[in-house]
């Protein structure tokens, strides 16, 4: 367990500014270990953060960070665990951002979605469902295991 933790703030430390912390994160940590990747930065849900509130078909998130940068834009990141408390969504909200943009940019990381018409894409490498929502803060980007 430690080691874990121990590679994921090393990843953090080594990433390029582009990347989010929370990139690092593995499907199933528990609400502590992103607590610790996130060097506290990950604090319960507030009901007035509106990356706090459930994406359509999605989890009610317990654990969010309010300011963090992703593609060089700033943005905030929730997340939701099952009942076993375990990861299995993330959601990052870019306030005030063009939802045609985001999915520019996750076609220019992807290639083309898997499914255009839910705006969907997949990360291979991570083993992840991405789907871009817009909303009426911005740009809702809902990450998702491949699997489940």
């Amino acid at each position: 367990m430690r080691s874990l933790i121990l590679a994921l703030l090393l990843a953090i430390a080594t990433a390029a500014p582009a990347h989010a912390w929370w990139q690092y994160a593995e499907w199933g940590l528990t609400p502590a270990q992103i607590m610790s990747a996130s060097s506290g930065q990950a604090v319960p849900c507030r009901a007035e953060a509106p990356v706090c509130k459930p994406p359509p078909g999605g989890l009610q998130p317990s654990h969010f960070v309010e300011r963090l940068t992703m593609v060089g834009m700033p943005a905030s990141a929730s997340f939701a665990f099952d009942g076993d408390n375990k990861l299995v969504q993330t959601v990052v909200l870019f306030a005030n951002s063009d939802p045609a943009l985001m999915a520019g940019l996750l076609q220019g990381i992807y290639g083309k979605p898997v499914d255009e018409g839910q705006r969907m894409w997949r990360d291979e490498r991570r083993g992840t469902i991405i789907t871009a929502i817009p909303d009426g803060h911005g740009t809702m980007l809902l990450y998702r295991p491949a699997g489940g």
